[in-house]
């Protein structure tokens, strides 16, 4: 107390004081329960503007968002913390009319989208990835002016829950809406008139932590339909997922051409790089360890989340342990990441188990089974994350029509050697196997994998008929290259036909999915990514290639489809012993008494494609070049041209066994079994492929530009010319008679070489790109320049073999042709060689 006021005093004011603060309070509890009063009257009010809209009635799912389900209509229950959040909308059928497309399939490429919420209504956005740039960088700014996300849809905000929006979506799924409806351009095959909505309806609704599920039934009256034509209609069952992508996208990996990888692209406009280039990144499944001190130690660790494979119940029970087997199989690679256990099949749960299962759930990877004619399988990450290339989800489906492919492989290239594929039914042991290659192939699609084929031209050939090294290495670096079996293996040589995942495999997982300790960006794990190839580069296991496929891109022989070993002339020659023998002995094998001729016609035109398949093989060696990606620093070339010497040795090939009339598929006591007539015209059309090859635009080129650089040190082209027209006209010099095949055939050279000088004028062929790089915008000067053939030494080239030829034929006739179809072919020939020259 201060000494100076007086006892009374402080009395007094201290009484006031307390009579004041006892008036507050009182007026301010009264304030406070005025308040409560009003804030209940307002809950109540807007409770019940819920439940004028949401009723208790409704049925509700809980997930990612509240989904309701109120009289037919489908409401979502947004939460505001899900508004401005990457999700992935993906399509895909569950029932389909016979003929309209596969279960399983895809019925529209995903969809990228947010939620946004502006003056009262929701949106839905369409968003793209595809440019991206440091939110501290000033050119953000740009990046997101330049990538305006597209208005999808906008609903009003029926009502509001606790930090949430109540939005009508009925429309958007029953609806004709584009996103979610039949594509463009299978509505205009089947003549769709329109989207009927009394004969559509919704099948149910389903919200999971990550995302919404609504399957639904569309039916569209169409002109065509793709069965039941009479009814007007197709009708099919579609389930849509939305899925939730991760808030932290998971650090990407970049791509490197020298490990092929199956992956995403974006533009950083913040990259350090002076000037647009696109980055690659990976697609991968996200492995993280469940104990990284242990992992660091170097033991193997189980990964936080397991991908686990679920197998479709409608799978025939005989497959099941093969299925998972194909899927377990890549176990082994996923180890030299440091991970056991990473990958995992097993049976889908059973309604009694979990009811809510579903194959098209967008948080499980699954094997469908596909009761289709298609003989084949298809695969791949379905649900990818386009900020980091994330595997979300992934999916196989496996085709009934698949094992008669199968057994048409085996017969064709190994069946000569492997008596137990000498039939038309496979043991279930047999084809088992056979059907677990394919589900290991496919997953390694998933993984991240596409068809390596140059690590399936690895091994050398003599090793590929040895038991003891095909056990120990296996018949190719990899698996996933598109070749199947070791068609190198003779009959004696006890080779198992087996494929398991090779050396290439391996490697490539740990490559990719391997963590790299304290690496925090890409770029900061490339040192460690390049040095795992750089000491590996020597081996040629360890490379990798894309398959070339078509006619003007045949350039490298071990970048083929359908072929091994690291001489792919000569594993045709012993691919052509086998399939000699097949089909010699077709009928003993296939048929049984009371069979119709199915599986020998079937066959028979097997084991013509198979023999297509080493013509192609030997073909890309005439004007090719070896392909081997390095970066600077690695020596040598990239691309190395073919010796001259292995181009005449396939040339040599073509001769004996594509250009020469096949005997050994013109067996009439066959033939006259399956067809009145047709053999010759088959054999016309494969053969015209081989003259097309060997006179195309694309290998004339090549062997143009390699005679500039390399001079007598390669095979030229006008060499190459003047040894395929002997090799076609063969029986000009000879005198001897020209059989119908063969006249085929000459006319076949007769018509490309018109057409090489009289039609090709106005096309630009671009000559193939170096799959490593890739142009820009069209402002930049073309890698591969387009060809001009009227411009090149093509054009003059084949003039020049018209005029030898011309003269040959001219010299053959003078000297009198015994053979009345010779002589009618030959002077037919002139005209042909007088209206090309003009």
């Amino acid at each position: 107390m201060n000494p100076d006021i007086p006892y009374r005093t402080f009395r007094l004011a201290a009484g006031l004081l307390i009579a004041t603060l006892l008036t507050v309070l009182g007026a301010s509890a009264g304030a406070t329960q005025h308040a409560a009063a009003q804030q209940a009257d307002q809950t109540a009010d807007e409770q019940a503007e819920y439940r004028s809209v949401v009723p208790a009635s409704a049925e509700t799912d809980t997930g990612l968002f509240l989904v309701h389900r109120v009289d037919g209509k489908i409401l979502f229950e947004i939460p505001d913390a899900m508004l401005g959040r990457d999700m992935l909308i993906m399509s895909r059928y569950d029932k389909t009319q016979d003929g309209y497309a596969s279960v399983g399939g895809m019925m529209a490429g995903n969809l990228l989208v947010r939620w946004e919420r502006r003056e009262g209504r929701i949106l839905l956005r369409g968003v793209s990835h595809a440019k991206t740039a440091s939110p501290d960088d000033r050119v953000s700014l740009a990046v997101e002016n330049s990538s305006f996300p597209s208005v999808i849809e906008a609903f009003p905000v029926l009502t509001q829950g606790d930090g949430t929006s109540v939005v009508d979506v009925t429309d958007l799924y029953l609806g004709d809406h584009p996103a979610f409806s039949m594509p463009r351009r299978q509505r205009s095959q089947l003549g769709v008139k329109s989207f009927d909505r009394d004969r559509s309806w919704l099948e149910f609704t389903r919200s999971f932590p990550i995302n919404v599920e609504v399957r639904v039934v569309r039916t569209y009256a169409a002109d065509s339909p793709p069965s039941a034509s009479r009814g007007g209609a197709v009708s099919f069952e579609v389930n849509h997922s939305m899925i939730l992508l991760p808030e932290e996208p998971m650090m990407p990996r970049l791509q490197d051409e020298r490990v092929t990888y199956i992956g995403i692209e974006r533009t950083d406009f913040s990259s350090s790089f002076q000037g647009v280039r696109p980055e690659r990144y990976i697609r991968r499944y996200r492995m993280e360890p469940s104990d990284p001190e242990a992992w660091a130690r170097g033991e193997l660790v189980e990964p936080v989340r397991p991908w686990i494979w679920y197998i479709d119940p409608a799978t025939p029970e005989e497959w099941i342990p093969y299925y998972i087997a194909g899927v377990e199989e890549w176990q082994e690679a996923f180890e030299l990441a440091g991970f056991k256990n990473a990958i995992q099949a097993r049976r889908a749960p059973t309604p009694e188990e979990d009811p809510e299962f579903s194959l098209l759930d967008a948080r499980y990877s699954v094997i469908r089974y596909v009761p289709t004619t298609v003989r084949s399988a298809n695969s791949g990450g379905d649900v990818v994350d386009p900020r980091s290339g994330e595997v979300i989800r992934a999916h196989t489906n496996m085709y009934h029509g698949l094992d008669e492919r199968l057994r048409w492989w085996l017969l064709s290239q190994v069946g000569a050697a492997n008596p137990a594929f000498q039939t038309s039914e496979l043991s279930e042991e047999d084809m088992g196997e056979a059907i677990r290659y394919v589900v290991s192939h496919e997953t390694a699609h998933s993984v991240g994998l596409p068809h390596n084929q140059m690590a399936n031209f690895v091994f050398p050939v003599d090793s590929l008929r040895s038991r003891e090294f095909v056990e120990r290495m296996g018949h190719s670096g990899s698996s996933v290259g598109r070749t199947r079996y070791n068609y190198v293996a003779q009959p004696g040589d006890n080779v198992p036909p087996e494929r398991r995942i090779g050396l290439w495999d391996k490697f490539a997982v740990m490559w990719g999915y391997r963590p790299i300790p304290g690496a925090t960006s890409p770029d900061e794990e490339f040192e460690t990514l390049n040095e795992w190839i750089v000491e590996r580069a020597h081996l040629p296991w360890f490379r990798s290639a894309g398959a070339l496929f078509g006619m003007d891109v045949e350039w490298d022989p071990r970048r083929m489809t359908e072929g091994i070993s690291d001489d792919p002339v000569q594993a045709a020659e012993w691919g052509m012993k086998n399939l000699r023998y097949a089909a010699e002995n077709l009928m003993d094998w296939v048929l049984a008494p009371g069979d119709d001729y199915y599986e020998l016609e079937t066959h028979h035109l097997q084991l013509l494609t198979q023999w297509n398949r080493y013509a192609e093989h030997a073909a890309a060696a005439v004007g090719g070049s070896w392909t081997h990606f390095k970066r600077y620093g690695e020596e040598g070339w990239v691309y190395t041209p073919v010796e001259p010497d292995y181009q005449r040795k396939a040339m040599r090939f073509l001769d004996e066994h594509v250009l020469q009339t096949p005997d050994w598929a013109l067996q009439l006591d066959q033939l006259r079994r399956i067809e009145h007539a047709g053999v010759v015209e088959r054999i016309r059309a494969y053969q015209e492929l081989a003259v097309q090859r060997l006179l195309n635009h694309a290998r004339l080129a090549r062997m143009i530009e390699h005679e500039a650089f390399l001079g007598n040190e390669t095979y030229r082209p006008a060499d190459m010319l003047d040894d395929a027209r002997g090799m076609v006209w063969r029986e000009v010099t000879s005198r001897s008679a020209i059989d119908t095949y063969r006249r085929n055939l000459q006319r076949a050279y007769l018509e490309q070489a018109h057409y090489l000088l009289n039609e090709a004028e106005s096309e630009h062929w671009n000559a193939p790109r170096s799959g490593n790089l890739r142009v820009g915008s069209n402002d930049d000067p073309p890698l591969n320049a387009a060809l001009h053939i009227g411009q090149s030494d093509i054009r003059p080239l084949i003039r020049d073999q018209l005029h030898l030829l011309q003269g040959e034929l001219e010299a053959a006739l003078a000297a009198g042709i015994s053979d009345r179809m010779t002589r009618i072919h030959l002077e037919d020939a002139l005209v042909r060689i007088e209206t090309a020259l003009g």
